[in-house]
């Protein structure tokens, strides 16, 4: 998911209503410890991932990354939407810390030994994939997303606290600034996404969403700027139509990834999601239920997408997403 300037307004690719949709069944024995359920499980990515085809639209099984040959199956998926080549068949390399790399060319993604510094870091080469040009209005973007389910999509009036925690790293940034190039419109994000969905099979407005943002970088500003605003496509990028609602970087850091410095974030998000609602009620989305206990988490994503000529790479560590559910005696 990202946002993307053309013309002042933000267009969003409808592959990424596919990536989160995809997303939202429960799954069985979310790990649980009093009233906490963690949602993430595998956050240092040692089980890898399932490398899904960057032919938008469906979620198609082109292989995988596995660091470790002996680990379970990978519970993430790795999106790499509208890109002109595949991580799926990459061959491993090991580096001289230890860690494995995957590459094909334009993209990479590399997990390190427990101990190191960061997790993984996953890389993106807008100069490769653009072959040195800017891309014109309305053209597609490539990704690269960490995604995956949620072990529990608890509504929002069962929460007492929605903590996140995380920690990322800009190791690389080069901006190319060929004929055509519009900082405005080309930039390179590293996002944080979850959908709040009407979960409710008997509510009129089963299966409409929001999406919930977390923005951790943006090329053009050392802390992302807030966007609220409907998803709004073009004839070769359509949009899902869906209210957005981003407040903005400074509402969970005053660091910025522009120094080259680890970022922390630790943020309870249910008040933002809360407002987030609210937001979207006083716009006139999600019109047809304005009951929050129709609505729960769905799924996450969380990676890059790059809409110029820009080559990134990001670092990151302890990833955490955790439900603090309220007691009986609060509810």
């Amino acid at each position: 998911m990202m946002e993307y300037w053309n013309d002042g307004r933000w267009l969003r690719p409808v592959v990424a209503m596919v990536c989160l949709l995809w997303a939202l069944e429960v799954v069985g024995g979310a790990e649980q410890t009093e009233s906490t359920i963690k949602l993430l499980d595998d956050t240092q990515f040692e089980r890898g991932f399932t490398v899904w085809s960057p032919k938008p639209g469906s979620h198609v099984k082109e292989g995988s990354l596995r660091p470790n040959k002996d680990a379970p199956e990978p519970v993430w998926g790795l999106a790499q939407w509208h890109s002109r080549f595949t991580l799926a068949g990459a061959e491993s390399q090991r580096m001289p810390d230890g860690a494995i790399r995957f590459a094909d060319g334009a993209k990479s993604v590399t997990f390190f030994p427990s101990g190191s510094e960061a997790d993984v870091a996953f890389g993106l080469l807008g100069t490769i994939e653009y072959e040195g040009k800017a891309p014109k209005p309305g053209d597609p973007w490539p990704h690269l997303l960490a995604e995956r389910k949620l072990a529990a999509d608890p509504s929002i009036t069962e929460l007492e606290a929605l903590p996140l925690a995380v920690q990322y790293r800009l190791v690389e940034e080069r901006v190319s600034r060929p004929e055509g190039f519009t900082p405005r419109r080309h930039t390179a994000q590293f996002v944080f996404y979850i959908t709040v969905q009407n979960r409710n099979r008997q509510s009129p407005g089963f299966g409409d969403y929001y999406w919930f943002g977390v923005p951790m970088y943006d090329t053009r500003y050392p802390i992302p700027k807030a966007h609220k605003a409907m998803d709004v496509g073009s004839d070769r990028k359509p949009a899902t139509g869906k209210f957005i609602f981003n407040p903005g970087g400074d509402k969970y850091t005053s660091q910025s990834a522009h120094d080259r410095q680890w970022v922390t974030i630790e943020r309870d998000l249910l008040p933002l999601v809360r407002e987030g609602l609210e937001t979207a009620w006083q716009r006139g989305y999600l019109e047809d239920s304005h009951n929050s206990a129709d609505y729960r988490l769905g799924g996450m994503n969380t990676g890059w997408e790059v809409t110029g000529p820009i080559d990134v790479e990001m670092q990151l560590r302890g990833l955490r997403l955790d439900a603090v559910m309220k007691t009986a005696d609060e509810e």
